[in-house]
């Protein structure tokens, strides 16, 4: 069951007692305004929904208002200019300005004097020199108390020149920890901790959590991963309490599958409004253009304790329903180009509590040597979940190339809604008419022997199963020369990868996966799944740039985090096809 506002201010039950800030619990400590990853630019105009959302906090009376970094897009001196006299224009009175805490972030430094990651001596020089423009009163790196609440402010760069190491963040952490027992502790960090709320387990930071996962009263407020506030995933507890504000610019939100249709188009409007007492914290999640709520409110007791935290694995996911199909719902195929090219696939969102689910899971099936259907290939499409209802349109449209149907007579598809927390509904079944005939115009039956995984430049060997095990974030399967010089250049080429993945942790993806031609640079991307999936097809489309040539290696490039346990993988199978 989902807590609206009303339900829980009705409920809860004033305390007597006087807590660890010498005020009755009932009390309000605090209103704190909280947003990330606002990318401005040097160009007023990008500076619309900061303007709203400061609007917003002033409409409710905020006293602090957290950026949580990537505070500009790029470290654009005007943009920070014009984020103060935003500031300023909608706060005019500096003595009742609510007070500005900000965490500076790898955007707030790119292109500050060239920088780069392998380069990190003008990291900090970026950082001061955003606090100048910013006109902001703590340094990069700090910890303070106000109100009585405890604070540490880290940037993202701990463990770079110029920036604490992470003894020194324990330290700190701890030292503000025992100064202030039975007080939360708000550690803000553009940097979620890794494996806590949402995508972070790729876009998280290992040694954060690690020591963060001592400290039981922390708060840990974070950004970067991105995402929407309507997302019950940004918020988590485990071995302390986690918080994310997703983002108030545009998302991707990409999930597994073969990546033919999703762009960064999705855009958040949301900001959080934290309520601090001293028994608790209430979390409201407020769309900027007209403060409507975007979700149910966030309820974190004090003191935190994990066996009874409303937000740790196997409670958070009770308050709500399994998402299901309407009845009489029903998803729609319709056979696109000439020669066919794809399936157009049509996913109502007619559910059966109106709301519509996180995610759909599109399995291709096709019948095995015994009859029975397997599955053989998967997509996982984003609701419109992140949308404001007027705004929906009731459906998601998806294409699934021809390519994952040129093998067999006959084939379905499975279309499952799933929540947040990855449970899954009944599906949606519809027939597939029966295969199609591909041009085949180069193929590895053997990639694994034929060809090799490369990091670093030097080969990875294969172990007696077939898999690769990489030790870095990149890595290239390179092909033989000429394997794509058949390509064909007026027209969709399909590339299909046949890859068998293994990921021990993880909630988001294993390996990003990118389609490379040499002198042609990225063609095509797919992500693909955590767990053991077993062996899935993706179908990789791409069109050849107007006037260029394949004149290089051509390669698949992987991407992923080698702080995830578990991870290899083994392609089975490569095939470059053409209607």
């Amino acid at each position: 069951m989902q807590l609206g506002r009303r339900d829980f201010i009705g409920g809860v039950a004033a305390a007597g007692a006087l807590s660890a800030f010498g005020i009755p619990a009932s009390g309000r400590i605090a209103r704190i305004g909280h947003m990330t990853d606002t990318h401005v630019v040097g160009k007023i105009e990008s500076l619309a929904r900061v303007r709203m959302a400061l609007e917003l906090f002033k409409a409710k009376g905020v006293e602090m208002i957290i950026n949580n970094g990537d505070i500009a897009d790029r470290h654009i001196p005007e943009a920070y200019r014009l984020y103060r006299k935003v500031t300023n224009e909608v706060f005019p009175d500096a003595a009742t300005r609510p007070r500005e805490v900000f965490a500076y972030a790898w955007h707030d430094q790119c292109a500050h004097q060239r920088a780069t990651h392998a380069d990190p001596k003008d990291y900090r020089a970026a950082f001061e020199n955003v606090r100048r423009e910013l006109g902001a009163q703590d340094p990069v790196v700090c910890d303070f108390v106000w109100k009585g609440l405890p604070f540490v402010v880290m940037s993202e760069f701990t463990g770079s020149t110029g920036f604490p190491t992470w003894v020194e963040y324990e330290q700190t952490v701890a030292r503000v920890c025992a100064a202030n027992p039975g007080k939360p502790v708000f550690v803000v960090d553009h940097v979620p901790p890794a494996g806590t709320t949402y995508h972070c387990w790729f876009w998280g930071n290992v040694n954060c959590r690690r020591i963060l996962n001592k400290f039981p009263q922390v708060v840990s407020l974070s950004g970067h991963v991105h995402g929407s506030l309507a997302n019950e995933r940004l918020i988590w507890q485990g071995e302390f309490t986690a918080i994310n504000a997703g983002c108030l610019q545009r998302w991707d939100g990409f999930l597994p599958g073969s990546q033919t249709n999703r762009a960064n188009n999705k855009n958040s409007y949301a900001v959080l409004v934290i309520d601090v007492f001293p028994d608790r914290l209430i979390a409201y999640r407020h769309d900027v253009r007209d403060g409507s709520e975007v979700g149910p409110v966030w309820v974190v007791p004090f003191p935190f304790v994990s066996a009874t935290a409303p937000y740790r694995a196997g409670a958070h996911e009770k308050k709500f329903a399994v998402p299901q199909f309407a009845d009489g719902a029903s998803v729609s195929l319709v056979a696109k180009g000439d020669p066919f090219a794809c399936y157009e696939l049509t996913i109502p969102e007619t559910m059966a509590d109106g709301k519509p689910p996180y995610n759909y899971r599109v399995r291709i099936q096709r019948k095995d040597a015994s009859g029975a259907w397997k599955t053989f290939a998967r997509d996982d499409l984003m609701s419109e979940f992140w949308k404001a209802k007027k705004d929906r349109e009731g459906k998601v449209v998806h294409f699934l190339h021809s390519g994952f149907f040129a093998e067999a007579d006959a084939f379905r598809l499975s279309v499952t809604p799933m929540d947040f927390f990855y449970r899954e509904g009944r599906p949606l079944v519809v027939d597939v008419p029966s295969g199609v005939k591909l041009k085949t115009l180069w193929e590895s039956a053997d990639p694994m022997k034929e060809m090799r995984y490369y990091e670093g430049g030097k080969p990875l060997e294969p172990d007696a199963e077939g898999f690769v095990a990489p030790k870095t974030v990149h890595g290239q399967f390179r092909f033989p020369k000429g394997a794509l010089k058949d390509a064909v250049r007026n027209g969709v080429n399909q590339f299909v990868v046949d890859i068998e993945t293994e990921q021990e942790d993880g909630d988001w993806h294993a390996w990003g996966v990118t389609l490379r031609g040499g002198g042609c640079g990225k063609l095509s991307h797919i992500q693909t799944p955590v767990g053991k999936p077993g062996v899935l097809r993706y179908v990789m489309p791409f069109k050849l740039p107007e006037g260029k040539e394949f004149t290089g290696n051509c390669e698949l490039s992987f991407f992923f985090r080698p702080e995830i346990k578990g991870n290899r993988f083994a392609i089975r199978r490569l095939a470059l096809l053409a209607t």
